[in-house]
Formats: structure tokens, C-alpha cells, sequence
């Protein structure tokens, strides 16, 4: 095992960086030293509030991936980053490769300049495209294929770790869309439409689809700040297997506990969707609902078998029990009935 020493973690507060904090500072790494999280320098809040908001007694700085000063800053004696920090949904398509791509090389060149050891990058799974059947699924080996402004901004992200081998460690995490609790609004959304019955299922909902647990995705991110086999290494991260589409919105209401009824659209609606979402990416457009539809008849199902051989990975959460835990939570904050 590598110690992690002194451990910056980027994109505080935050879905996967509250868990994952709340795991180090309840189980601490081997080596683990001071622990301190990058917080968008436009947030506000004192500094006691944004501790409170990242949820963990951390040291907080205030830096923006945008502000190669302030990276140079916030990497200053730091021996390992978990860089979560990015955006999935924006104004503009170019604000993808303003934040996910040139930040990422902003953050890496600062930490290089400061004898970082190890950066461990939270990228996606759309970096890699799409599986060619419900079947077939996606390996560390197959070539990248992103289909989207946002999966090649963080394609090149890894592309830009790997040029710097020589200068830094780095592994890059390729985790599928997650879940859990804390529930961010877009998901508490999602759960809203299933129990009002207008959650939209496409193509009757025969999808293969891979999605991970936010504590399995944890697991992983803390087996890649250690593990010296995960250097220069790209993993896709998941649960144990496939689901479809229909098996996830299914497992969402179980959970809340209603029967399902949805508002079933052809799978050549999302085909027009993505046609439609390209074209307006084209013109720096982004429109969320039709970027999601675009993507809902491809099947993405993932192999974990790469992580599991060389990080020990062993996701411990399935489906059914991780949905039931995040409507538990979502009702104990009063977000949903």
C-alpha cells in the first residue's frame, strides 16, 4: 500500500465528496495526514459554514479550477488529490472543457509544480461511449468512444493525466451514473416524477444500463489513492452487474413504495433527441431534458473485472437495498412524502 499522506479532495460540497470524507475521516487511509478540500472561491460562507456544508471537520481553500494561482496555492504541500470536481450540466457546452478539461490540466500542473504525488480522477464512464448490445459490455481495453461534449471534456481530462506520467501518478476513475444518499435535487426530482406517475420510460425500458452505489464508487476512489497497481490505470467502476432501465425506475418506486406508471415514448424518440442535441452542441447550446433523452436507448453496461483484479474493488451495494437507503434518507430530510 502507498500512504496517502497530506490529501486535497476537489468538488466539496458535494454527492461523492461527502461520503467519501466522511469514510477517510471515519476510517483514515495508511498515511493519512492533514485532509483539505477545494471550495469554488464564488461559494459563500465563512469558513465554519462551509464546513458544515462539506460535512466534515476539514481545511477548507478557496480556490477555482479556472485560477491556476489559486491551484498553486491549494496543492502546496500536498501528497495525493481526489479531483472530483467538475460539471455534468451547464449554461454553454464550452464551459465543458473550460472547467472539466483545461481545469483538470490546471490542476495538474500546479500539483507537478508542487511534487504531488498521486491525483486520483473522478472521469465517467461516457468517456468510453456505449456498449454494441444489451450483451456486450464495456472494458478498460476497448478504444474511447465519447459520444458528447461532456464525455470527450473528461476523455481529454484523462488524456491530459497520461501525457504528465512522467512527472505524476494518476489513475482514472470511470464510474456510471450513481446513486444514493445525500440525494442531490436532480435525483429527489427523478423520485418526485415516479410517484406522481410521469416518470418517462423509453422503448419500454429494455436497456442495459450500469449504475453505482455512491459508497461502492467510494470504495473505489480509496483502494485508487493506495494501491500501487492503479498508476497510470483507468477502471471502470459499477455495481456487481447490468441492470436495465426499467430495473432501476422499478427499484425507485419499490422503494418509495408505489406502484410504477409511466409515460412510455418510443426508442426513436431519444434517437431524434440525441440527433437534435448534437445540433445545438454544435452551436454551444446545452438543453438538459433533451441530453438526457438522447442518451436513454443506448445500452452502457460495464465490466468491473479490471477493478476488481488489480484494486480489490468488491462492491458491496445492490440495487434494491441502495435505493430503498436513498428514499430512507431523502424522507428523514423532509424532501420527499
Amino acid at each position: 500500500m502507498t500512504e496517502v499522506g497530506t490529501l486535497l479532495v476537489t468538488g466539496a460540497p458535494g454527492w461523492f465528496t461527502s461520503r467519501f470524507l466522511q469514510s477517510i475521516l471515519e476510517q483514515p487511509l495508511p498515511g493519512q495526514g492533514r485532509v483539505s478540500c477545494l471550495v469554488d472561491s464564488h461559494l459563500p460562507g465563512t469558513e465554519k459554514e462551509l464546513r458544515a456544508s462539506v460535512g466534515a471537520d476539514v481545511t477548507i481553500v478557496r480556490g477555482n479550477l479556472t485560477d491556476p494561482a489559486s491551484l498553486r496555492e491549494a496543492t502546496a504541500g500536498v501528497t495525493t488529490i481526489v479531483h472530483a470536481a467538475g460539471v455534468i450540466h451547464v449554461r454553454r457546452i464550452h464551459d465543458y472543457f473550460d472547467v472539466n478539461t483545461q481545469g483538470t490540466f490546471n490542476l495538474a500542473d500546479a500539483a507537478v509544480a508542487n511534487g504531488v504525488r498521486r491525483i486520483v480522477y473522478l472521469s465517467t464512464n461516457a468517456a468510453g461511449g456505449r456498449s454494441a448490445a444489451a450483451g456486450t459490455v464495456l472494458k478498460e481495453s476497448d478504444p474511447s468512444r465519447p459520444l458528447s461534449p461532456y464525455a470527450r471534456s473528461k476523455w481529454l481530462a484523462e488524456e491530459a493525466l497520461r501525457a504528465l506520467a512522467d512527472k505524476i501518478e494518476s489513475v482514472s476513475l470511470r464510474p456510471s451514473m450513481f446513486y444514493g444518499a445525500p440525494v442531490p435535487a436532480r435525483h429527489v426530482d427523478i423520485y418526485r416524477k415516479i410517484q406522481s406517475g410521469r416518470m418517462p420510460l423509453v422503448g419500454g425500458g429494455g436497456f442495459a444500463r450500469s449504475v453505482t452505489h455512491v459508497d461502492n464508487l467510494v470504495q473505489a476512489a480509496r483502494l485508487a489513492c493506495v494501491r500501487p497497481e492503479a498508476v497510470g490505470q483507468t477502471y471502470y467502476i459499477a455495481d456487481e452487474t447490468p441492470y436495465t432501465t426499467r430495473r432501476i425506475v422499478d427499484a425507485m418506486a419499490a422503494a418509495l413504495g408505489v406502484t410504477p406508471r409511466y409515460l412510455h415514448l418510443p426508442s426513436f424518440a431519444a434517437t431524434v433527441a440525441y440527433d437534435l442535441d448534437a445540433f445545438l452542441s454544435w452551436m454551444d447550446f446545452y438543453v438538459q431534458p433533451l441530453h438526457l433523452l438522447g442518451e436513454a436507448n443506448w445500452h452502457v453496461g460495464l465490466s468491473i473485472e479490471k477493478a476488481r483484479a488489480e484494486l480489490g474493488y468488491a462492491p458491496t451495494i445492490a440495487l434494491e437495498a441502495g435505493m430503498q437507503g436513498a428514499v430512507d434518507w431523502c424522507r428523514a430530510k423532509g424532501l420527499l412524502r
